[in-house]
């Protein structure tokens, strides 16, 4: 039985409700057959109370059992997949980031670092220092290699150099028309190369400053460590609160298995988002604001990677209960 759209918190508090008052009933029909007993002497054929309360009793604790099952489920089940699609789960929410008075220091903080929105910030910043600093837009020579030089020019004419073709035309030097041109182009792919756009050799010209490479590695470890973090916790507490029965041994599995489906799947989806999103945000903020738009694009990236990776996770791990729960009911 499927339910769409239950308030599962109010859902078990009834069914808490339900089953005390079905104690409670059950006590009370006890206290009052004993009642009956001091005096059943003086009564012909005494009423058996607790024999008519019973099935008040066992029916009620039967409903709170079934309501109880039914918010679970839906909690454990059905809910996490209809986040996904609500269009709440895939916009960032900046209120995460901002001061909540109601709540401690401590807990702001770890509102605040346990988010998405934040972590997309840590991730992006990480992948926008990656896309500056270990990419060129240009082909740069290795150590070793020397410079490729254009030939002097055969004529100058009101201050322009040119060269002349084996036609006998004089073009401008350096332009498209250059016969040089192609053969330096050639020559600059060779193998003493740094090629445009692809990752800076490890040592000499080419490699990126210290800061930008071990500072882009440290916010890619603090990053993926609050990703798994926030899915490690949020699962804990969802057992804590929903399933309470549980020992610490079955918690610790089910939380690993949460941090090793959806927190891997955001981890992975968030680097991949936060190095697409750099380059997205470089391309279309070059020149002064190249840094500022490949942070804001690798954010933004990097959320959404993160979304669909927890997404991915999170299929993954509701299509492996489906799978065990059908062979092992």
């Amino acid at each position: 039985m499927s339910f769409s759209g239950i308030e599962a918190d109010g859902v078990l508090a009834l069914s808490a409700a339900t089953l005390a008052s079905s104690g409670n009933l059950n006590l009370e029909a006890k206290a009052i057959q004993t009642l009956i007993g001091t005096v059943s002497d003086l009564v012909p054929d005494p009423p058996n109370v607790t024999a008519k309360t019973n099935p008040v009793v066992q029916e009620l604790a039967r409903v709170s059992g079934w309501a109880k099952d039914i918010a679970i489920k839906f909690v454990d089940d059905q809910k996490p997949l209809q986040d996904l699609a609500s269009l709440g789960y895939w916009l960032p929410d900046l209120s995460k980031l901002g001061w909540d008075g109601s709540k401690s220091v401590g807990e702001n903080i770890d509102k605040t670092a346990r988010s998405d929105e934040f972590g997309a910030f840590v991730l992006g910043t990480a992948g926008a220092l990656l896309d500056r600093y270990r990419k060129w837009e240009l082909a740069v020579p290795k150590p070793g290699t020397p410079p490729l030089r254009l030939p002097p020019a055969d004529d100058v004419v009101r201050g322009m150099e040119l060269i002349r073709r084996p036609s006998g035309l004089l073009v401008p030097q350096g332009s498209s028309a250059d016969p040089n041109v192609p053969r330096l182009a050639q020559e600059s792919r060779g193998p003493g190369w740094q090629q445009p756009g692809r990752t800076l050799s490890p040592e000499g010209f080419g490699r990126p400053p210290t800061w930008a490479r071990y500072g882009s590695k440290g916010l890619f470890v603090v990053g993926t460590a609050l990703t798994l973090y926030d899915v490690g916790m949020s699962q804990w507490e969802h057992d804590q609160k929903y399933h309470p029965e549980w020992s610490t041994g079955q918690r610790v599995a089910n939380t690993g298995y949460s941090v090793a489906t959806e927190g891997g799947g955001a981890v992975a989806g968030g680097i991949v988002g936060a190095s697409w999103g750099a380059s997205i945000g470089t391309a279309i903020f070059p020149g002064a604001g190249t840094v500022v738009g490949g942070i804001v694009g690798g954010a933004i990236g990097a959320f959404a990677g993160s979304k669909v990776g927890k997404a991915v996770g999170t299929g993954i791990k509701q299509g492996a209960k489906k799978v065990w729960n059908s062979l092992f009911g």
